[in-house]
């Protein structure tokens, strides 16, 4: 047994004090932490009830963040893609997403209110799509902030299957070059050259002329329409 110092009982008092205010202090940061996140989340899921932007200074964030409407609809017509907002997504935001809010606000000092998504269209109506979706929070002026992106790049023959219906353009487009193809590879013998080019020529004609009809009457039969017109649809088309 040994006789009892109260100096060094008061300074291991004071340690175990100040370990316990170190420890709660930790717990208190962390769970406000946990609370702002949960906060930055409703507001993704629940940005339909807000608007605007709080105390907004632009000229604080990134400018090769910013991007405008145009260039959103750009993309979303050549890749078939849709620019709703978060709300309506199906799937998870990522916790790397919602810190990155959060980081943006915290250093700023600004607070986003409103959010978008820019994801194919499956993303707003099945919970387990696979495709890669882009988070934007909503800025003044119809210019939008990028936040994140998760997941993986488009496959290019992703862009090749879409191409033909951004618009009705590039279906004509895409039926003159099937047609054209068609027209080239059909085994034909004539011996009159002349004979041979009306031959291909009217191939070429009836062909393209039937994959825009039965390309038009698919899209309709399935409710499908041109990207340029859906790029913001709410609706399933």
């Amino acid at each position: 047994m040994q006789d009892i110092n109260l100096k060094t009982e008061l300074e291991k008092a004071q340690i175990e004090i100040s370990q316990n205010a170190i420890l709660s202090e930790a717990e208190r940061l962390l769970s406000v932490d946990a609370k702002k996140e949960a906060a930055i989340s409703d507001r993704i899921y629940n940005s339909a009830l807000l608007s605007g932007v709080d105390s907004l200074i632009v000229e604080l964030l990134d400018p090769s963040m910013i991007f405008n409407l145009e260039a959103i609809e750009s993309i979303c017509t050549k890749y078939r893609l849709r620019f709703l907002d978060s709300t309506l997504f199906k799937g998870e935001v990522p916790a790397e997403a919602i810190r990155k809010v959060k980081h943006i606000e915290a250093s700023t000092g600004l607070r986003f209110s409103k959010f978008s998504i820019i994801a194919p269209a499956e993303r707003f109506r099945l919970k387990d799509s696979t495709k890669d979706p882009i988070l934007l929070a909503e800025l003044p002026n119809g210019r939008y902030y990028y936040i994140h992106q998760w997941g993986g790049d488009m496959s290019w023959k992703e862009h090749i299957l879409r191409y033909p219906f951004r618009h009705m353009g590039t279906l004509a487009s895409t039926s003159l070059v099937v047609g054209a193809l068609i027209a080239l590879l059909v085994p034909v013998q004539f011996s009159d050259t002349k004979a041979e080019f009306f031959y291909r020529f009217f191939m070429f004609s009836m062909s393209s002329a039937l994959i825009m009809t039965l390309a038009i009457i698919v899209g309709i039969m399935y409710s499908k329409d041109f990207s340029e017109n859906v790029w913001n649809s709410k609706f399933l088309r």
